[in-house]
């Protein structure tokens, strides 16, 4: 969560860029930057820092900070004893830590272009006042060609999510980040949706929309003498960061007490007089070559410096050994009011999934109700879509079905709410709610063949009220026949994007609770701590944004709970 910044004005190409409503500013609309030549002298005294100075600066090393491991050792057994609690800087081969790479030989921006697709836009970072603008990946690749004496001004993609693409199929994270992630071992498969928002027919650019925290696999790509100020990462996800090209510069400081209120003051009052890192009590300084890959932890405050062109890969995620800080992060943007497009999307929602996860572990019990494909409200895009290729289909206009009109397009653009907001610089989630869809689900068929197996000529078709109807004496036959089903209410009331407090209903007669004395016992000291947080987090808010899905939401907290208590019971009193 950088400080808040003034967006300037500047074009990457002949085509120009869109400036969102909110990042426009007065006093540059006189479109001065676009008449100077880019000078390194001009933007060091904008950002008012000596990089070279910063990284040599005897101060910055605390060798300390960082975890030094063979990389065979990062396993789940490493882990849940460990946690992730510092950085770790890992200078070896990216597969001995279980990644998968393309080549850096062969493997350029270009290759950027052909596997996301030119005419997706993304929010590009304006380095020079920290703002941004919008631009389509192929505007920023014509940039990022462009010799660097020709570069009238300096940008950086940091918000470039690959997911769904055919570039996912090249790039693996860390083994051990796909093991813990919430995102991609929690999220119900039937609820990764789409939908696609188009910036008029004439340039057929379009952004992409989820109904998922999709932020596990970013690329970013910077020039010579981008930087990015302080900031914790959305959520306080942790990160995997891989430099395939050129080299990075990361001011790490661990989020101690002190640290951390000096950061909150440093955001809600920003100046550009000083270097972040020497108002904390300590920052260290780690350089990144090509072929380093790095873990940053939760919570972590850190700066980025770009010495030379680079390439890089990385992904946040949320895991469960780092529950407090993730919450103390996020009920800090709550205060500070950081604007929603900078922030994971679907958090709490999050939440009650991996709460019901542990519950069915540990007690059998089952609340979220399930989640079919056929019940998609937009673009199904999870595993049998990928399975069937479908992410390797380009997204062209012809395929949605809906006539997109000059003032739809002026919707989008200002749909956005002009309230007082702090804008974030790091790798986010772009815009990923769609309260405002304004688009038709797309075919879809082709892909996955998911309609022509329903398709009959001799049976007619259901209604819609009929196939709720159907599905509701189910859902009731199998929790008649089965006491640990616990999503009989099928008319939930669950509002989508908006907090109710259905988690505080008055919890009434209920079975006995069958306790997995086995997985229950697995639950470690570390373990119980971080989840005894979320716990308490959920039970001490009035309103919560309970996930689709989810039955006896007040049931479940309580169940959660119990559990965590009656494994604290049976541990031993510390000393």
């Amino acid at each position: 969560m950088p400080p808040k910044r003034k967006s300037g004005k500047g074009t990457p190409s002949k085509r120009g860029t869109k400036k969102t409503k909110r990042d426009s500013s007065p006093e540059n609309d006189s479109g001065a930057s676009d008449e100077k030549e880019f000078d390194k002298d001009t933007l060091q005294r904008n950002v008012k820092f000596d990089f070279e100075e910063l990284m040599n600066d005897p101060t910055f090393q605390h060798p300390e900070f960082i975890h030094t491991m063979e990389p065979e050792e990062l396993t789940v057994e490493w882990y849940e004893e460990n946690g992730l609690e510092k950085p770790i800087h890992f200078r070896c081969d990216p597969t001995r830590i279980g990644m998968k790479l393309p080549s850096p030989s062969t493997f350029t921006v270009d290759s950027v272009l052909e596997l996301v697709g030119g005419n997706r836009m993304i929010e590009v970072v304006q380095v020079e006042d920290q703002g941004s603008v919008k631009m389509t990946l192929e505007e920023f690749v014509e940039f990022y060609k462009t010799p660097p004496e020709q570069r009238k001004n300096l940008y950086n993609v940091l918000s470039l999510e690959y997911s769904l693409t055919p570039l996912e199929d090249l790039v693996n994270s860390p083994a051990l980040v796909r093991q813990i992630d919430w995102v991609g071992n929690i999220w119900p498969d039937a609820l990764r949706q789409r939908w696609i928002s188009f910036n008029g027919r004439e340039k057929k650019s379009y952004f992409p929309h989820h109904t998922f925290p999709k932020v596990q696999n970013y690329c970013l790509m910077s020039v010579a003498n981008c930087y990015t100020d302080f900031h914790i990462d959305f959520s306080g996800t942790s990160v995997w960061y891989h430099v395939l090209k050129g080299r990075k510069v990361f001011w790490l400081i661990p989020p101690t007490a002190t640290n951390f209120f000096i950061y909150q003051e440093f955001i809600k009052t920003v100046s550009d007089n000083a270097f972040f890192g020497r108002s904390v009590e300590a920052c260290h300084v780690a350089v990144l070559e090509p072929g380093d890959t790095m873990l940053i932890p939760s919570g972590w405050i850190h700066a980025v410096y770009t010495p030379d062109d680079s390439l890089v890969f990385g992904g946040n995620f949320l895991h469960s050994l780092s529950c407090q800080t993730q919450l103390r992060v996020y009920q800090v943007e709550n205060k500070l009011n950081i604007t929603r497009k900078f922030r994971l999307p679907y958090n709490e929602e999050l939440l009650f999934y991996v709460m019901a996860d542990y519950v069915k572990k540990w007690t059998g019990r089952e609340y979220v109700r399930p989640l079919l494909v056929e019940d998609a409200k937009l673009d199904y895009v999870g595993e049998k879509w990928k399975a069937a290729g479908g992410h390797l289909k380009k997204i062209r206009f012809e395929d949605y079905n809906v006539e997109v009109t000059s003032e739809m397009v002026k919707n989008e653009e200002e749909s956005e709410k002009d309230a007082p907001e702090v804008k974030v610089i790091a790798m986010h989630a772009g815009s990923s709610n769609y309260d405002n869809a304004m688009i038709s689900k797309m075919s879809y068929t082709e892909a996955t063949g998911l309609e022509e197996e329903a398709e009959d000529e001799d049976v007619k078709p259901e209604t819609k009220k009929e196939a709720e109807e159907r599905r509701d004496a189910e859902i009731d036959l199998l929790a008649a026949t089965n006491s640990l089903i616990f999503y009989k209410n099928s008319k939930h009331d669950f509002v989508r994007n908006k907090s109710v407090p259905d988690h505080k209903l008055p919890i009434g007669h209920e079975p006995p609770v069958y306790f997995n004395d086995e997985e229950v016992s697995r639950i470690s000291p570390r373990l119980l701590e971080e989840l005894e947080a979320l716990g308490a987090y959920i039970r001490r808010k009035n309103r919560v944004e309970v996930a689709e899905g989810i039955c006896h939401p007040a049931s479940l907290i309580n169940l959660f709970n119990t559990v965590l208590k009656k494994r604290r019971a049976e541990l031993p009193v510390p000393n």
